[in-house]
């Protein structure tokens, strides 16, 4: 049964707490309603940019600059990902960035530049925001 998405000052209150006190809580929390029981949450996957400095053998994910269409996702492309997340019943939007992709690529340092951003990680929060408030859908970002 899925869970219902916070209302958003409880969110934004999560969001302002310090990591030790949010990790502990969310561990209380799962202990007192989950016990030992494994779950998860349905989350939509959104690549901010499939650009990476790293070149890990095991990673499908990344390709280097001629091998995407652009350096990021516009925010039209970020809001098509997370609404098809949403109508196929996800409640969790998880943003993946790369590993700082602008040490490495011209294209990326160019592209961001256009955007408005100097670094890869300054563009997460506000495609996160906005996803929030289009969609309802819980943002995660974290480094691919």
């Amino acid at each position: 049964m899925p869970t219902a998405i916070p209302p958003r000052d409880e969110i934004e209150r999560w969001a302002a707490t310090p990591l030790p006190e949010l990790t502990a809580e969310t561990a209380r929390l799962r202990d007192l309603g989950h016990g030992n029981i494994v779950s998860y949450s349905r989350k939509v996957f959104i690549p901010l940019t499939r650009l990476c400095r790293d070149t890990c053998r095991y990673c499908a994910f990344v390709r280097g600059p001629r091998g995407v269409p652009s350096a990021y996702l516009s925010p039209d492309e970020v809001l098509a990902i997370a609404h098809a997340g949403v109508q196929a019943g996800c409640q969790e939007a998880l943003f993946t960035l790369g590993d700082k992709p602008e040490l490495k690529y011209e294209a990326a340092r160019r592209a961001l530049g256009r955007l408005g951003y100097k670094t890869t990680i300054d563009i997460s929060p506000p495609m996160c925001a906005l996803v929030l408030r289009e969609t309802g859908l819980l943002p995660t970002s974290i480094p691919a």
